[in-house]
């Protein structure tokens, strides 16, 4: 197999087939444009070469010998094979995937359809998901991924549907832009850790105790800052006033000094008093 360099179609779907995906894929196979693996028993982590087939193309996911089944958005249209280039899917879906998404699938900037859901991965969704614009349906459900989800997924403006069930995310939900659109709660649920629309739950309410909340190395140093801030305010007015008092108690000169200019001050006050009194009078 790896030395169909010219294979343009790969298809071993819904096979039991328990293996690992080859890194030779993506480095032999470069005119790959119909790659389609899902529902079998693969495991290990995705290969980040994989990326390498993006070619002038993309990957299409194929669905039928003469047609191809859109998956996306939920519908269930026909294309014919002449309309495969506007396409570009990869789905690894029901398999027995493990470790983290590779950075490299955030190179497949065509993409338009991403679906990794009901396999084993972990690991955060990297911040370059940002980089896929043309993703209209994002599925990773039913995986062990945790953490935040980050802000750059509302920079999927063609994103149309999307499932993020059954993880184990956390922090609040991001919003804006395409994000506002897609209201239904069912897309995040299964991740308790999450808050904010379109869950029920807001994040105030859903804030975890400080002994429970883990807390980053740029807040711990923060409160520290302002925590000997608030110290040494009280010390440091009481030792600046008792400067003073004793500079006026044990030296006769500062105190005439400064009991005259306090003179002053009270006669400057009393006459501009005096003064404003006349002129509303």
């Amino acid at each position: 197999m790896q030395l169909l360099s010219t294979l343009v179609s790969f298809d071993l779907g819904n096979n039991g087939l328990n293996d690992i995906i080859p890194a030779w894929i993506g480095e032999r196979l470069s005119n790959l444009r119909i790659l389609r693996f899902q529902s079998n028993n693969f495991h290990e982590p995705i290969s980040d070469t994989i990326y390498q087939l993006s070619g002038p193309d993309g990957l299409y996911d194929i669905y039928g010998q003469d047609s191809l089944q859109d998956i996306k958005g939920g519908r269930e249209d026909e294309f014919d094979s002449g309309d495969l280039r506007l396409l570009r899917s990869v789905s690894l879906s029901a398999n027995n995937l493990v470790g983290e998404i590779p950075d490299g699938l955030m190179e497949l900037v065509q993409l338009q359809v991403l679906n990794l859901s009901q396999n084993h991965l972990t690991g955060r969704i990297p911040k370059k998901i940002g980089n896929l614009k043309q993703l209209e349906t994002f599925d990773l459900s039913m995986n062990a991924l945790s953490g935040a989800i980050p802000e750059s997924l509302s920079d999927l403006y063609s994103l149309n549907s999307l499932n993020l069930s059954h993880n184990k995310f956390s922090g609040p939900i991001p919003s804006g832009n395409q994000l506002q659109t897609l209201t239904d709660p069912s897309i995040y649920e299964g991740n308790s850790g999450l808050c904010g629309k379109p869950l029920p739950n807001s994040c105030w309410e859903h804030k975890l105790p400080t002994k429970n909340r883990p807390i980053d190395d740029d807040e711990v140093h923060g409160e520290s800052d302002w925590s000997w801030f608030y110290a040494g305010i009280g010390p440091g007015f009481v030792v600046g006033l008792l400067g003073v008092l004793g500079i006026l108690l044990f030296k006769k000169s500062w105190r005439y000094a400064y009991f005259k200019f306090i003179e002053s001050v009270c006669d400057k006050i009393w006459v501009k008093t005096t003064r404003l009194r006349r002129n509303f009078r």
